[in-house]
């Protein structure tokens, strides 16, 4: 399970590089930039979030366990919440429509406050994952998503679709968060009571990650040779005359 989990890492990290690599052949898109950026630092994060394995597989460090790297609750429940920013934006950025947009924007706001409240005034913090900031997230996210799909299949952008970086993420998106979301509301209740639920949840999550992943980096790799393909054949062409 450490060999995989070390798997998610790494694709992380490919993903990133990706996205950057996308961002660079195709500067217009700021949307896709943001995301690139986002994805490298949710690499640093997760490298970040590494340390308490290190500690509980090495003995010799065990004193760390009652230190600040240990339980980590205070890295990932901020970056949980600009994680979902991220990809709310992300997709608001890929609607056309201007009226839901603005709502969306709006929307993405009082989530942010509401979560950063919600971590100031419970114990949650350093105490355990905002199950509503990933719950009251993973709803929106889906729901913005779904949105763009019904955008799409109403205007002739489905024709390009292939051709559109937000399709891939949102394939990996939507995938990731359809799965893990009953996951992650179950998961607290089952961690003392089943450890065969607790194995099960922690493959399907890796699963869900190696796939989303890949997804975004064959997406960005993808999209970035088309577009190196097109400027080669624009030069060709205006050499040519």
């Amino acid at each position: 399970m450490q060999d995989l989990r070390f798997l998610v890492f790494l694709l992380e990290g490919i993903a990133a590089f990706a996205g950057i690599y996308f961002y660079r052949n195709n500067p217009g898109n700021k949307a896709a930039g943001m995301f690139a950026y986002f994805l490298l630092i949710t690499y640093v994060v997760e490298a970040i979030g590494f340390f308490p394995a290190m500690i509980y597989w090495n003995e010799s460090i065990h004193f760390l366990k009652d230190g600040f790297f240990y339980k980590n609750f205070w890295l990932y429940n901020p970056y949980i919440i600009l994680s979902f920013v991220v990809y709310l934006t992300f997709f608001r950025k890929n609607i056309r429509n201007k009226k839901t947009s603005d709502f969306l924007k709006k929307l993405i706001i009082i989530y942010a406050f509401a979560c950063i409240l919600f971590l100031v005034f419970t114990d949650v913090f350093f105490r355990t994952t905002s199950t509503f900031t990933y719950l009251t997230g993973s709803v929106l996210l889906l729901a913005v998503i779904f949105y763009y799909y019904f955008e799409i299949l109403l205007s002739n952008r489905i024709l390009n679709i292939k051709r559109d970086i937000s399709f891939y993420i949102s394939l990996g998106a939507v995938v990731h968060f359809l799965t893990t979301t009953p996951i992650f509301i179950y998961f607290n209740y089952f961690t003392n009571k089943s450890p065969e639920f607790i194995q099960l949840s922690s493959a399907v999550m890796i699963a869900m990650n190696i796939f989303m992943y890949s997804t975004y980096s064959f997406g960005f790799f993808f999209l970035s040779h088309k577009a190196i393909g097109k400027k080669k054949l624009a030069k060709d062409t205006n050499t040519g005359q």
